[in-house]
């Protein structure tokens, strides 16, 4: 539904300035979240992954952020004496070529289901142009890395992930309203345009501008109160934004209601039952045989949210219940049984894969399913299903 409504302002005839209204610029300023207020992003993008290769003390990568020419830092992961496990990460910070004094982050690496996390914390200066003074300077760039071991997957390819942490924020009157403007990267390049994002919240309400549910891409509007503002311009710095009102053709209120991707879900009717999911594959393998029913596979695992969202609102509804009464469904945890998840080659969370009775694969798809879908996933395909068994 969201996509729905981009499109439908992306083809609606741009208004003119006068129809908008005057048009407001909103000076930022780069913030690092500090523990100490409780300041932070509630929203973040996936972590970017930068591959690692051997070098001489270490694993080294690159890091790109800020305007072309200024961009490379780079990366050493490395274990400190007598340590069985990465625990330093060198930055170069000076962009010398070399790892000085301060330039080292240091961790203690913790276990989750057998892989060793390696998590550190940083703030790389980005090179910049002031928007207002002309003069070069820099913004802090906070972010988080990471670097995930795995024992048993000794050929994986090492990679270092990262993901932002800052952000960048101003405060200014909209229609009388005092503001707080915050913008931050979805495209993690230490450059500002139409592919990150940003929010605006009252005064008042300031920290609604770190919540998920007000974060939007630069190329939407947003809303304050009742009335949508759109980003018309932003310095590639960050520093600068310039806002103005828009007419969504809408209200507020009827736009949540087109966006509510959950809707019918929610309001799907239940009986009070959820499908009955198995819980070990070879069981479940064996009376699938033995009934000549299909098998439904859905890989999971305890840190995903589609699959917790779909548990609540797509297991449940009576139309999925119905349809998966011809099937025999196993739930697997792809974290505790990655042998299977790689025997069926699953990459990401929730998957879902239908086979036959006898284990040829009829289909897969991945990602939140709707209630609609999910029973049309289970009902059609290339081999007939059983009837449905009465009540």
């Amino acid at each position: 539904m969201l996509l729905a409504a981009c499109s439908s302002e992306a083809s609606r005839p741009a208004p003119s300035p006068e129809e908008e209204g005057p048009s407001v610029a909103v000076a930022l300023t780069p913030q690092v979240p500090a523990e100490e207020d409780g300041r932070r992003l509630r929203w973040s993008p996936y972590g970017q992954r930068l591959p690692l290769v051997a070098a001489e003390g270490g694993l080294d990568t690159e890091l790109f952020l800020g305007p072309e020419g200024t961009r490379s830092v780079r990366l050493r992961l490395a274990r400190s004496d007598g340590s069985p496990r990465y625990d330093r990460l060198f930055i170069d910070l000076d962009r010398d070529g070399d790892f000085g004094e301060g330039e080292r982050v240091e961790t203690t690496p913790t276990e989750q289901r057998g892989r060793f996390w390696s998590s550190f914390a940083a703030v790389v200066e980005v090179p910049v142009v002031d928007p207002v003074s002309g003069q070069q300077g820099a913004n802090p760039y906070s972010m988080s890395l990471w670097y995930v071991e795995d024992p048993a997957e000794p050929a994986e390819a090492p990679v270092l992930r990262f993901s932002r942490d800052g952000w960048m924020e101003g405060r200014t009157v909209l229609d009388g309203v005092d503001a707080v403007v915050l913008v931050t990267e979805s495209a993690m390049d230490g450059v500002y345009d139409q592919q990150d994002s940003w929010a605006v919240a009252s005064a008042d309400s300031a920290a609604d501008v770190f919540l998920s549910e007000h974060a939007r891409s630069l190329d939407q509007h947003n809303w304050l109160f009742e009335r949508a503002y759109q980003v018309r311009a932003i310095d590639p710095s960050g520093r600068r934004v310039v806002l103005a009102p828009f007419d969504p053709g809408m209200t507020r209120a009827e736009e949540e209601v087109m966006n509510d991707d959950l809707k019918v879900d929610r309001e799907a009717a239940r009986s009070g039952t959820s499908v009955a999911f198995l819980h070990d594959f070879t069981e479940a393998q064996a009376q699938a045989a033995r009934e000549g029913k299909p098998l439904f596979l859905d890989f999971e695992t305890t840190w995903c949210g589609p699959c917790k969202t779909m548990d609540e609102w797509v297991y449940t509804a009576e139309e999925v219940v119905s349809a998966a009464r011809a099937v025999v469904a196993v739930k697997i945890d792809g974290d505790e049984q990655r042998e299977l998840a790689k025997r069926f080659a699953v990459s990401g969370y929730p998957t879902m894969i239908l086979l036959t009775p006898t284990g040829e694969e009829l289909r897969r798809t991945s990602g939140y399913v709707n209630v609609a879908d999910m029973r049309a996933f289970l009902q059609g395909g290339e081999q007939a299903l059983p009837p449905v068994p009465p009540e």
